[in-house]
């Protein structure tokens, strides 16, 4: 019932996403050609303090009502979960009115002083009064994932995607000829539009969603203690890697002016490669994504419930499919990266970047899965601990490569941070879950597997006139896909076990 439950969530909350995802590419494709990759690069850097302030608003919340509301249904205790929910959506309104009062009051001060550009004042002071909306769409987020209806958390996002795509598309066209600082706006505009019309939308699901609980609602004991144990070590460990985020964004542009270029070209490259290549290549994620949030309230009930063998098999299969998709996937930007930015973006620079992103997509990923578990697991504590390092190795990293070797060192911070992160997060996993990972067949196996048909398809279109780079491409990584997943099956990749673990998936499918 487990395995069916978490199937039936983790498909629809994939698919939902797949689709707010490439919506979201079409987007960026979109914006790029509507303001230019250096307004990009200018609202990149208004994000990171937009992200800085929903980090702090929403930092611990969403994990805090997922968590309790979990532990309450699985200890039968279904009176709690209306008294949880409301006492964090109250904690979230009033906080996050006072964070967005302070950031529209200090929007000068963070443009200019902060961000070194007054062209971004106006779109903070338009952000500010998302906050209480997002603080609140969080909290019902987590209150949807801990309830097991993922559907309605994924038709939340996707409605949200489609209204900002909507009114940028509406305002665009009048305020992009303005200036940049004004087709930041647009953007801005767009972003606080999506966010008001996702909180009615959740709050109405919630409220319909609400009255199958019979039970009245019921204080808890110790809710309070529990609340700060959950969340003020997700909460500061969110603020913290913002806070070094953003000194780290407001550095790299200045860190490329100093290695020689000007400031506008600065901007451009920026944005080129954290608001173009970045959302490419974390494209794919979606589909281990999906599982990794879902992984939080599963973890946690096993946990709750002292189910050791089923933390340490739901583990283990979760590690093991992470790293059969992100290998692959990584390798595969590796060898496709130039066709790929030519045909999203027309442009061989940022099929440059992914290529030189391409090697570390597997930690990335890797990274994504292993945090969504040790917060299962009530490891808070060591997920702070490894974010801060991971962020003070970052800032320290881009002061002082990006003044020397310019571009190149994003991509390096981007390596040593991921590895560093990931390699620490995955560590703690393994002890706390007990379980080790099969160097050969899961990392040597899958890797070998997919570079041997990529070679192939390489030399062999290097022979062949390309007609359609977009039909080629598509057609390349089908056919290595599937050589891939032959490959595997044919020198026992995939055991036995495996595969009929998967047919029972799709038993449990149709049924």
């Amino acid at each position: 019932m487990l395995k069916k439950r978490f199937l039936i969530n983790g498909a629809w909350l994939t698919g939902i996403t797949l689709i707010t995802r490439t919506i979201g590419i079409f987007f960026r494709v979109y914006m790029s050609n509507a303001i230019g990759s250096e307004a990009i690069g200018l609202y990149q850097l208004i994000l990171t303090v937009y992200f800085f302030t929903v980090t702090t608003v929403t930092g611990g919340v969403s994990l805090v009502v997922t968590r309790l509301v979990t532990d309450a249904i699985a200890k039968g205790n279904k009176s709690a979960v209306q008294y949880i929910t409301a006492r964090c959506l109250a904690f979230s309104v009033g906080f996050s009115i006072i964070i967005g009062s302070l950031m529209a009051f200090f929007s000068q001060d963070i443009g200019v002083g902060i961000l070194g550009d007054s062209r971004t004042v106006m779109s903070i002071q338009v952000l500010a009064p998302s906050l209480p909306f997002m603080a609140v769409s969080a909290c019902l987020r987590g209150y949807f994932y801990a309830r097991r209806k993922v559907f309605k958390t994924g038709s939340e996002q996707l409605i949200e995607q489609v209204v900002e795509i909507g009114v940028f598309a509406l305002l665009v066209g009048t305020m992009a000829p303005m200036g940049m600082e004004y087709a930041c706006c647009a953007v801005a505009i767009g972003t606080t539009a999506a966010e008001v019309v996702s909180f009615i939308y959740s709050y109405i699901l919630y409220r319909l969603d609400v009255r199958t609980i019979k039970e009245k609602p019921k204080r808890i004991k110790g809710f309070l203690r529990k609340s700060v144990s959950i969340g003020v070590p997700v909460t500061l460990s969110s603020c913290l890697r913002s806070g070094l985020s953003l000194v780290e964004n407001v550095m790299i542009p200045w860190g490329l002016k100093k290695s020689g270029n000007t400031y506008e070209k600065s901007l451009s490259a920026y944005g080129a490669i954290t608001g173009m290549a970045m959302p490419v290549i974390g494209f794919p994620s979606v589909f281990l994504f999906s599982f990794s949030m879902l992984m939080i309230p599963e973890m946690s009930e096993a946990n709750a419930q002292l189910h050791k063998k089923s933390v340490q098999y739901m583990t283990s299969r979760i590690l093991r499919f992470a790293l059969l998709f992100s290998l692959p996937t990584g390798v595969l930007f590796f060898f496709f990266a130039q066709a790929l930015g030519s045909i999203i973006y027309g442009s061989e620079e940022i099929g440059l970047y992914i290529a030189l992103l391409a090697p570390v997509v597997p930690l990335m990923y890797l990274d994504s899965v292993v945090d969504g578990i040790l917060k299962g697991l009530n490891q808070q504590l060591h997920y702070l601990t490894y974010n801060i390092i991971d962020s003070v190795i970052r800032v320290i990293l881009i002061a002082v490569l990006l003044p020397r070797i310019g571009i190149m060192g994003i991509i390096v911070v981007t390596y040593m941070s991921e590895i560093i992160n990931t390699g620490l997060s995955l560590m703690r996993l393994l002890k706390v879950a007990e379980i080790h990972i099969k160097i050969v067949d899961w990392v040597v196996k899958p890797l070998i597997s997919i570079i041997i048909p990529c070679l192939l398809i390489k030399v062999a279109t290097g022979y062949i006139a390309v007609i359609n780079l977009g039909v080629t491409t598509v057609l390349s990584i089908l056919i290595c896909v599937a050589t891939y997943i032959i490959i595997m099956l044919l020198t026992g990749g995939l055991k036995d076990e495996e595969i009929m673990w998967f047919k029972g998936i799709l038993r449990l499918k149709k049924k």
